[in-house]
């Protein structure tokens, strides 16, 4: 750069420098660290879902469908009499059955399936499901284990707590490493982690049964994370202890 004095005539070649200890008049944002804390504790299930299929084959649609409903009916009877909740059907199916012979393809009859699905405590679930099978059921589609909305709440309320007590100890591990003033939070993110339910049963056709199925639930795990942004200013000492580079004047 190149400057000509007014006064004496004079060329100047020089960098310009801006002075370090000049305020600037342009608007500052204050630096933030974001930091992710997690939670997680395991509940006791105490109930079970159930899904439960009557499965029917017959020679004609008209015939299977009669069946099945019929053995719908008396299931679903004796589930409500056992104070069964959130009773609902899940699926209804007709379908033709084939044979191929020859390379041939016959239509040999139909196979039907309802599906119901209902709630428990899980000790009374193992007696629900023979009841249910005596009255017609002859398929289990899938059996999950929860906790009651009363203890799922309760440990997302304790995770929500050790997640944001996790995030702080990791700023405040950061800060002080780095010789940083901490200073307000500036925003807060909760990250509720879906929470499957143990399900340790597949599908299997019942044949006959004698004595009580034994269902024992097992423990459900509640996660979540908390994200928090820190706003920080750093320590002035450490800062003027650092080299200028890059910053020369020469004539």
């Amino acid at each position: 750069m190149t400057n000509t004095d007014n006064l004496t005539g004079v060329r100047n070649s020089g960098l310009a420098i801006a002075d370090p200890f000049i305020a600037s008049t342009a608007p500052k944002t204050a630096p933030i660290l974001e930091v992710t804390g997690q939670g997680e504790v395991s509940v006791a299930t105490t109930l079970t879902d159930v899904e439960l299929g009557i499965k029917v084959q017959g020679k004609t649609a008209t015939e299977v469908q009669e069946q099945v409903a019929q053995r719908s009916t008396a299931v679903v009877d004796v589930l409500q009499k056992l104070g069964a909740q959130e009773l609902q059907t899940t699926s209804i199916q007709l379908n033709p059955v084939y044979s191929f012979e020859n390379g041939t393809q016959t239509l040999t009859g139909f196979e039907g399936l309802n599906t119901l699905q209902f709630e428990l405590p899980t000790v009374q679930s193992g007696a629900a499901i023979d009841k249910a099978i005596q009255a017609g059921a002859n398929v289990i589609q899938n059996i999950s284990f929860t906790a009651s909305d009363e203890v799922v709440q309760q440990a997302r309320l304790q995770v929500l707590s050790e997640a944001v007590k996790d995030a702080k100890a990791q700023a405040q591990a950061v800060f002080s490493t780095l010789q940083l003033t901490p200073g307000q939070i500036i925003d807060i993110d909760i990250n509720s982690n879906d929470n499957p339910r143990p399900s340790p049963f597949v599908s299997n056709l019942i044949t006959d049964r004698v004595s009580t199925t034994p269902i024992i639930g097992g423990s459900q795990t509640i996660k979540a994370s908390v994200s928090l942004d820190i706003g920080y200013s750093p320590n002035s000492a450490v800062i003027l202890d650092l080299p200028l580079n890059g910053l020369q004047q020469f004539a």
